[in-house]
């Protein structure tokens, strides 16, 4: 099996992995990768994440670029290859340089995947053996695609706004690299529209679910989900709302932290979970190697109280911690539940935790899920002026993450205008998302300014106005090199 997977390989790292757009000339053409459904069914259940070229890792460090990144001290440690991630938390103009990383993770693994699968949409079609199956892979392939390109366009683009998005620069649009395509990048709209057509044309070929050996296959429940986080991107909250239900009805489960944690208020006394048993995750998705969370997902303590506020001072030594996020996801607490150190201190840390049965490891989870279909569907519902049906949702989520007992449901009358129950449910997306890669992206769409402490203080260093040009990754300069069609985003 190993040359079927060494000659997909082949045509990501020409793409992009060091030679020019010329090198593509010579991949032999009709080459065949596959010969029967069993062959291609290997090569899209390569989800280990040891390596870098496989369908799971996605993105990383992209949510430092957000609110949600405070960093310490260590950020002036950091090594070479994560010289970037520093620029970016300082919102340097500059930040792919020789002294670097020698190339961009986080493009080459999505024009991998992208690359992959178009290679396997041109050679399938000879795998007749199992026609039933053909069609599935066929789905399966074209739903990695759309989540590679969605992953891009919301990096290395302006987010998407119906009336720019047509001129808006997005990222290349990659068919088979073995017929020389252009480069250049489409447009925000076709990127989307791309999406959109990957997404529904697969979604009738797919099975409604799987056991969660198999989380990184995609399922309708996860396809259906992907249309909502579009949807929701795109601001269609109608069509964001109807695909958000659809993904629920068919599972809607969400773990009762009471039920997954075993004593003492410590983070390591979460009963572990294992991709392959989650029952929460839909589709498997991680960050890029050397690219763990904890690295640099890590809130000071102001920031962290006021968004995990769901606990009491008892006394001195003391507190009581009712929403179980606070211990469960993050480091930072006494054996009584105290916070420890000072400044920057809360680094989440749920990746060893919750997923311990899966051992440690230098990249974290960030997978499509049920709480984000609660959390789209709440948005929704709210932007739609149907409150209580909004607030269902969050108080049904707050209910699972609270020790038993001391959550009270949250009421209209209680809250009170639509604007402040929609302040509620995006306090609850990022609070329950924090970790997911997906806070830049709704900095984005929420046009938030964005505020960064000087790493070891409590002072404020770096700031960003709302839509400023700094939240879009620029391109790794040797892409440009190699391909200046591409051309740079303006910071």
């Amino acid at each position: 099996m190993k040359h079927l997977i060494y000659t997909a390989l082949i045509a990501a790292i020409m793409l992009f992995g060091g030679c020019s757009k010329d090198f593509l000339d010579t991949l032999p053409k009709g080459l065949v990768i596959a010969k029967s459904t069993n062959d291609f069914r290997l090569l899209l259940d390569n989800a280990d994440t040891r390596y870098l070229n496989n369908l799971a890792q996605v993105s990383g460090y992209v949510d430092i670029v957000s609110d949600d990144s405070q960093l310490d001290s260590v950020w002036y440690d950091w090594e070479r290859e994560n010289l970037h991630a520093r620029k970016l938390y300082a919102f340097e103009s500059e930040i792919w340089t020789p002294d670097g990383p020698a190339g961009d993770d986080v493009w080459k693994q999505n024009y991998y995947i992208s690359t992959l699968v178009s290679n396997i949409l041109d050679q399938i079609h000879i795998a007749d053996d199992n026609p039933s199956l053909q069609r599935q892979l066929i789905a399966e392939a074209k739903v990695h695609r759309a989540y590679a390109y969605l992953t891009l366009v919301n990096i290395y683009a302006k987010h998407y706004n119906p009336a720019t998005a047509s001129s808006d620069p997005g990222v290349p649009l990659i068919g088979n690299p073995a017929q020389l395509p252009s480069l250049e990048r489409s447009s925000v709209q076709e990127i989307y529209d791309f999406i959109l057509r990957e997404l529904l044309a697969s979604v009738d070929d797919l099975p409604d679910d799987v056991f969660t050996q198999f989380s990184h296959r995609p399922t309708k429940v996860s396809t259906y989900a992907i249309l909502a986080r579009t949807y929701l991107y795109m601001g269609d909250y109608e069509k964001a709302l109807h695909y958000a239900d659809l993904s629920l009805s068919i599972r809607d489960f969400l773990y009762a932290y009471d039920d997954i944690y075993n004593g003492a208020p410590l983070a390591e006394n979460v009963i572990g979970i294992s991709r392959t048993t989650d029952q929460e995750m839909l589709l498997f998705k991680t960050t890029t190697r050397n690219a763990g969370l904890n690295t640099y997902m890590k809130l000071d303590i102001p920031s962290f109280n006021a968004l995990y506020d769901g606990y009491e001072i008892i006394n001195d030594s003391v507190v009581a911690n009712y929403d179980l996020r606070r211990l469960l996801w993050f480091d930072g607490f006494s054996a009584t539940g105290q916070p420890r150190g000072d400044r920057v201190s809360y680094v989440f840390n749920n990746g060893f935790h919750r997923y311990s049965a899966d051992g440690g490891g230098r990249l974290s989870y960030i997978s499509v899920a049920t709480p984000e279909m609660y959390l789209i569907r709440a948005e929704c519902n709210a932007r739609l002026n149907n409150l209580p049906e909004a607030l269902n949702d969050i108080n049904k989520l707050r209910r699972h993450r609270y020790r038993a007992g001391t959550y009270t449901d949250a009421t209209v009358s209680q809250i009170g205008n639509q604007q402040a129950v929609l302040d509620e449910v995006l306090k609850e997306r990022r609070r329950e998302l924090y970790g997911k890669e997906l806070r830049l992206f709704d900095v984005k769409r929420l046009a938030l300014a964005v505020t960064h402490l000087e790493p070891g203080t409590a002072n404020v260093g770096y700031q960003l106005p709302a839509g400023d040009p700094k939240l879009i990754w620029p391109v790794h300069y040797k892409y440009l090199e190699m391909n200046p069609e591409i051309g740079q985003t303006n910071r």
